[in-house]
Parts: structure tokens; C-alpha cells; sequence
């Protein structure tokens, strides 16, 4: 059996065992602003308050009152543009004040507006652990006032409790601050239900009354992957290596290489399930608690892959941590490096990161079938040796290292034309005709015009013979 899609056998195999959702694989990049009327432009100019500012809509807690940016609205001239510098891009008429939003006792501004991210992908991607979030809004301040202005997320889970807070402010404070744009970032805490984002305003010296202005207030959530695991793959030897060089501890539950070119040895390798797992006590243990069941066709070579099927919980590795899946070289060296490292950790598919070394740090040229780091006449010496030769119970990477240049799983005329264009591509025009000469072996065309020639001499020789 070929496979060619690991990605999807072990998630089925996962998935089968309950121990991961579906669902939680394929969470959008939502990087959508989730906040309503974020730029204070729907407003109710029948309810004025401060200022004769019309009623903010669309906003909770303490009522807020907008300002005008460019006198344009039906209260020109009634509420004048208090905010130094030129408007935010895209501002409109309106931009909010917080001198009605005194921040509570636990610093949430009592003007705010709460985001439902329950359901649907921001549901989904918080839930995966792998949720990020970017915030971002315009601030200003009143004459040489020292103004700050800020922006509050409270990450509360479905009863209303505080998993953790996010907190922005104006990073250029009065005196003489002008409309400047702010932003930040970070994780949002597994089980957020609930986004309560606060707008409000301090003086930097304290007192009342601030007049921090703030406008376009952005919220978005998007997936952030985690820093990935490697594998590294040893052109000369053929070795595999799997290392955490992230910083930090990565949970690894199952994990798949792939490739499509069927260049990989299950009898070469260093699984966790045969070596280091509960099973296999030893010194290089990854998993010393649960056993691992490997779910690679052995006679396969396109995939090698295995996961913790009993609990789902799998290992910890922690920072620097290196593990050797090669016996004696698990890739078939070969020009390809089509490797893919898939694995999953907390329940999520994560990509992780590929790297090969060797060979002057270069991949093998196509037509380097012995690997030497060079296209040679011992190269046209496997492909003519193998000429015509019975391929078909290998792999492709296996084929091409005997001379099929075109994975027909066939060294032939088509394969010749191949490997002549590869050495000269790599050794000058007429090479290859400089080294059959050098070495005093004709090519193939060559051959096979000398024995037809031979084939029609025979004849006329013995037809001359009987007549004398």
C-alpha cells in the first residue's frame, strides 16, 4: 500500500480513538475585527450628553458620548474637534472621549462592549489552545493635557470568570500628543468565552477627568502556531533526527513523515514505539508512561508515522531535547527532499519544520545516482547496468537510484535521454560523449547500430562463402 497522505491516516486513526476532534484541525485564520461599531460612527444624535455629544451606540456600561473629528455632522459647531493632529485614516465623523468611562476597581473601563467568542471558528481555534489576538486603536489627547487613553480585554470563560487580561495604551501620552495608532498582542486563554473590551482614560499624574481620546478601536482573532519541532535529515548518512529547539517544552502526542517520492525505510527506524516509549525502558525514553502504536505499513516508503493511540496524552520534550529515529539512514538519499513533518501536540496538527544537511550543505543533483556529490561515469555506470532491468518491486526512490529518470519504474531510451542531458547539464556540452570516448564504452545508440551491423554482416558473409 502507497500511502500518500499520512496527514489524514493519523488523524482518522486519532480521531477513531476519541482522542481528537476532527474539527479542531482545520480552524481559519480569522483575522476579522470583532468589535461592533469600533469606529463610535453609529450614534443616536436625538441623546446628547457631554458636550452636546450624541449617544455612542452599540456600547455598554457607562453611556459615552462621541466628538466631532471634522465639524461636518448635524452638531457642527456644537461639538468641536477637542483631539490634536491630523484625523486617523478612514475616520469619519465621530471618535470617543473617556471622561465618561471611569475605570473600575480591577482597571476595566465601565464603558465596553462584550464579544462572543464562543462559537463557530473563534470558538474553535480558542478551544485548540493556538488562539492569538490583535488589538489595535487610535489615541490622542487634549492640548498639552497628560492624557492616556486605553483599551482593556478581559478573557472570561462561560460563567464569567477572568482567565486573564490584555492592556493597551496610548504610547505617546499628552502633553502635545497627536492622533498616533497603538496596537498588541498575544494568546488568548483556553476556555475564553467572553472578550470584554473596556475603553477608558487616566491622567498620567492621576486625578479626574481624563480626556483620552480614542478612535477605530480594532479587535481580531487569528491562529498563532506554536514554535514547531524539527526534524533533520543527514544527506550523507540517510539519518533522521526529531529536536526541540523552540525555547520552551512542546507536547508531542503522534507525529507522521512523509514522502511522496517513497523515500523512506520503515526497517531503519528508531520508532518511538519500538525504542523509546513505556515498553522500552531505557536511558532516551520520550514517553516513559504510555505505549505508542506505530501505523506505517512496513513495506511501505512513503511514511513513517505513529502516535500515543491509548490516551491521546503522549510526551513532553522539553528545550533541546533530540531524539534519533535512524538505525542506519531512514531516507533514500536522492535528489528529491520532498519530506513532510507533520505531528500533533495538545490535539492540533501542527507543520513542523524540515532541514537537511550535508553534501556542502547542497542537495544531490538529478543524475548523482550514487550519491557522490557529483554526476561521474560511475553514475552511467548503474543506469547502464541496470538498463532494462526489472524495477517494479521498488520504490520510486529506490527505482531512480538504479536509473529511472522519470519514475515509470523503467530504465530505458527514455530514461537515457534524461541522464545524458543531466551529465552535461552539470559537466558542459558534450561530456557525455567525452567520457563514453575516454572510457571506450559506446553509448546505447551506438551499441545498437554495432550489432544491427553485425546482425546484417553474418549473412552476407556465409551467402558469400557458399558461392565460391
Amino acid at each position: 500500500m502507497k500511502v500518500t497522505d499520512l496527514r489524514r491516516k493519523l488523524m482518522a486513526a486519532l480521531a477513531a480513538g476519541g482522542l481528537l476532534a476532527p474539527g479542531a484541525l482545520y480552524a481559519a485564520n480569522l483575522n476579522t475585527n470583532l468589535v461592533v461599531n469600533g469606529g463610535f460612527e453609529t450614534v443616536n444624535l436625538a441623546l446628547t450628553g457631554d458636550y452636546n455629544g450624541p449617544l455612542i451606540l452599540n456600547w455598554s456600561g457607562t453611556q459615552g458620548f462621541a466628538y466631532s473629528h471634522d465639524g461636518s455632522s448635524s452638531n457642527a459647531g456644537v461639538v468641536p474637534d477637542y483631539a490634536d493632529g491630523a484625523d486617523p485614516p478612514g475616520a469619519g465623523h465621530w471618535y470617543f472621549t473617556s471622561n465618561n468611562a471611569v475605570p473600575d476597581v480591577n482597571g476595566s473601563g465601565q464603558f465596553y462592549q462584550d464579544i462572543d467568542v464562543s462559537t463557530g471558528d473563534t470558538g474553535t481555534v480558542i478551544a485548540s489552545g493556538f488562539a492569538g489576538f490583535n488589538m489595535s486603536a487610535w489615541m490622542s489627547s487634549y492640548l498639552n493635557d497628560t492624557d492616556v487613553g486605553h483599551v482593556h480585554a478581559d478573557y472570561r470563560n462561560s460563567s464569567g470568570v477572568s482567565l486573564g487580561t490584555a492592556l493597551m495604551s496610548d504610547s505617546d501620552p499628552g502633553p502635545s500628543n497627536v492622533w498616533n495608532l497603538n496596537s498588541a498582542n498575544g494568546v488568548i486563554p483556553i476556555g475564553t468565552a467572553t472578550v470584554r473590551l473596556s475603553v477608558y482614560g487616566t491622567r498620567t499624574s492621576g486625578g479626574p477627568g481624563p480626556d483620552g481620546y480614542i478612535d477605530n478601536v480594532d479587535f481580531r482573532i487569528s491562529e498563532v502556531p506554536l514554535p514547531a519541532l524539527r526534524i533533520t535529515v543527514n544527506r550523507t548518512t540517510g539519518s533522521i533526527t526529531l529536536s526541540n529547539n523552540t525555547g520552551g517544552t512542546i507536547n508531542l502526542s503522534g507525529y507522521s513523515i512523509t514522502s511522496a517520492f517513497e523515500a523512506l525505510l520503515p526497517a531503519s527506524w528508531l520508532s518511538i514505539a519500538d525504542n523509546y516509549d513505556a515498553g522500552s525502558p531505557g536511558p532516551n525514553q520520550v514517553d516513559a508512561a504510555h505505549n505508542w502504536t506505530e501505523l506505517t505499513n512496513p513495506s511501505a516508503h512513503g511514511d513513517l508515522s505513529e502516535a500515543d493511540l491509548q490516551t491521546g496524552t503522549g510526551a513532553s520534550l522539553v528545550n533541546s531535547r533530540t531524539v534519533n529515529l535512524s538505525s542506519s539512514g531512514e531516507w533514500i538519499r536522492n535528489y528529491n527532499e520532498d519530506l513532510v513533518f507533520q505531528y500533533v501536540s495538545n490535539g492540533q496538527v501542527v507543520n513542523g519544520i524540515v532541514s537537511f544537511i550535508g553534501n556542502n550543505n547542497n542537495p544531490y543533483a538529478f543524475g548523482d545516482l550514487n550519491v557522490s556529490g557529483s554526476i561521474t561515469s560511475a553514475d552511467w555506470t548503474i543506469f547502464r547496468t541496470n538498463q532494462h532491468g526489472n524495477l517494479s518491486g521498488l520504490s520510486l526512490a529506490e527505482a531512480y537510484r538504479v536509473g529511472d529518470m522519470n519514475g515509470d519504474l523503467l530504465n530505458n531510451h527514455a530514461d537515457f535521454v534524461l541522464f545524458k542531458a543531466a551529465y552535461e547539464a552539470v559537466n558542459g556540452s558534450g561530456s557525455f560523449e567525452a567520457m563514453l570516448e575516454a572510457g571506450g564504452v559506446p553509448e546505447p545508440a551506438s551499441i545498437l547500430l554495432v550489432l544491427v551491423s553485425g546482425l546484417f554482416a553474418v549473412p552476407v558473409l556465409g551467402r558469400s562463402t557458399s558461392r565460391k
